[in-house]
């Protein structure tokens, strides 16, 4: 749940994070296939590190759509379900729960994402900014601690 709720908030970021960890950590299982491989070659990490980057970036731009819009929301749901299911995959579990439990995980994610930044700045005198930056923090922290469990 935990790779498809990170999804939801920034939708590269455990895709990054996966990758990163399966380069330097590799898979538990001998043969995941070729979207393993991908996710565990140096290139891979840094092509997901650089894209994930972007988007860090680009949400702060002030043009950028809801999260919550149909394309934006299904393309984290994609994300955050492909996410968790080439985690369970590489630890050698079900991929297709994994897909589903991310996939709902990252539809809560884009929610409380969503909340956090539509509700706290009309309580809390927080720039804007700041609470994208304190996101992209969550987003990597929970990240991280999803991959060391």
């Amino acid at each position: 749940a935990t790779p498809g709720f990170v999804g939801g908030l920034r939708s590269m970021m455990p895709l990054a994070l996966l990758s990163e960890h399966l380069d330097r950590e590799g898979p538990d299982i001998a043969d995941g296939g070729w979207a393993l491989d991908v996710l565990a070659s140096s290139w891979g990490a840094l092509g997901l590190a650089l894209a994930a980057l972007g988007e860090i970036l680009a949400d702060k731009l002030p043009f950028i759509p809801s999260r919550l819009d149909p394309l934006p929301l299904a393309g984290r749901v994609v994300l955050g379900g492909t996410a968790a299911a080439l985690h369970n995959l590489a630890e050698g579990r079900r991929s297709d729960v994994g897909a589903l439990v991310g996939s709902s995980g990252a539809v809560v994610g884009a929610l409380a994402g969503h909340w956090l930044r539509t509700n706290v700045p009309r309580r809390l005198p927080i720039p804007g900014v700041l609470l994208a930056l304190a996101e992209d923090v969550l987003a990597f922290t929970l990240g991280r601690w999803a991959l060391r469990r």
